[in-house]
């Protein structure tokens, strides 16, 4: 009796999940368990086809998990594998779509929102720049401060990034 199976493929978190654990010889039917490590939260394991899957809600970044196969022979045959799986973070992406507008001389302030990626979050302008008054919090995204000049349709170009690895 062997097991095939070599590695298992990346996931993401968010993104349905599906690998099958495979092996060869014994008496079927086999039972799969896993007898180090975990997978993270949201997948599960079939013990009786190998199937890994669901919707991963963590990240990990290679993790060791021991599976281990059993027949249903007498005596009964066991094998087990170490293999690693990464779940990397849901896609980071910019969720403000626009800024409010603002007065000249009355405080202002809004929040740039992004989702996925792994915090903390690092806000800067790649093209543009805020009116007179105005700064943005590079940790938070907040925009605040007191314009004190005017302008029309200024176009800024925000980024966003995060501290996973790799950098999203």
């Amino acid at each position: 009796m062997s097991i095939t199976t070599t590695s298992l493929p990346n996931g993401q978190v968010g993104a349905a999940y599906s690998s099958t654990l495979a092996s060869t010889g014994g008496t079927p039917p086999v039972s799969w368990s896993i007898i180090g490590g975990a997978l993270p939260a949201g997948l599960s394991l079939n013990q009786s086809t190998g199937v890994i899957s669901g919707t991963p809600t963590v990240s990990v970044s290679n993790s060791s998990i021991t599976f281990q196969v059993q027949d249903s022979g007498t005596p009964k045959q066991t094998k087990s594998i170490p293999l690693t799986l990464t779940i990397a973070p849901a896609t980071l992406t910019i969720t403000t779509a626009s800024l409010p507008n603002g007065m000249v001389g009355s405080a202002y302030s809004t929040t740039l929102m992004a989702t996925g990626g792994t915090t903390p979050l690092s806000w800067s302008i790649l093209s543009g720049a805020l009116p007179t008054g105005l700064s943005l919090n590079q940790s938070t995204g907040v925009i605040s401060g007191t314009p004190t000049v005017s302008v029309s349709n200024s176009s800024i170009t925000f980024q966003v990034q995060d501290s996973g690895s790799p950098q999203q």
